[in-house]
């Protein structure tokens, strides 16, 4: 009887062990697939002549693209799509193939040109792409020296400072779009610096602002978001 509970001790080991290499696998597996996708798409963009022709290229590829990101200080470069909702994108890359590591997407509620605050999301990835590196903004002193995300259309440049950093609970209204008001408006930006870790004073309700939303692990539904006004 103590050898039959050895045995089954035994087997149950490498059965748990050939799960978590499994899992190990396909989540390497996934990452290498993730940067396959964006590489080329960066190639893509690197070998065009201008962001119109980049433009048309991933028009080419994905009708839902709008426009590309990049935040100063990180590797955060990319296209960024917006889908019908907010889920599909969650797990599905920019040429619309499952992939649990999905892509940069506009919230589907937004209107880029009008909206007072434009919520772009991505996945904090364990490998420290995707938006995995806003993580870095929690840091004083790399807060205060990198501070420009810029978005690029197919006729416009956009720059955008960043004035504050924070974690949030998932339904703490840090992603809200609609306003009615500047005064409304203003309540939110209030209500995003009271909780915020690290800011700076360069934001009024007159101005339009973009937030970067990532997951967070310092709790459940707990979300980082970096908040950042045009120049």
């Amino acid at each position: 009887m103590k050898k039959f509970f050895l045995n089954l001790l035994t087997l149950i080991c490498i059965v748990a062990i050939c799960i978590s290499g499994y899992k190990i696998y396909t989540t390497l597996r996934d990452y290498k697939k993730a940067d396959n996708v964006y590489s080329q798409l960066r190639d893509r963009k690197e070998n065009s002549k201008d962001m119109n022709d980049i433009t048309k290229s991933l028009l080419s590829i994905n009708s839902d693209y709008k426009f590309w990101l990049n935040v100063e200080g990180t590797n955060i470069d990319y296209p960024v799509v917006q889908g019908s909702d907010n889920d599909f994108y969650l797990n599905h890359d920019f040429n619309k193939n499952y992939l649990p590591a999905g892509s940069i997407f506009l919230d589907y509620r937004n209107d880029f040109k009008t909206d007072s605050n434009n919520v772009i999301y991505g996945h904090h990835m364990r490998n420290s792409t995707m938006f995995g590196q806003m993580e870095k903004f929690k840091d004083k002193e790399f807060f205060e020296n990198n501070k420009i995300i810029t978005l690029k259309t197919d006729d416009d440049t956009y720059e955008y400072e960043i004035f504050a950093i924070g974690v949030y609970d998932a339904d703490f209204g840090y992603n809200d779009v609609g306003f009615t008001d500047e005064e409304d408006f203003n309540k939110f930006l209030n209500k995003i610096l009271s909780k915020s870790m690290h800011s700076r004073d360069i934001v009024s309700s007159k101005d339009q602002i973009i937030t970067l939303s990532t997951c967070s692990y310092e709790y459940d539904n707990a979300r980082t978001a970096i908040f950042a006004v045009r120049k």
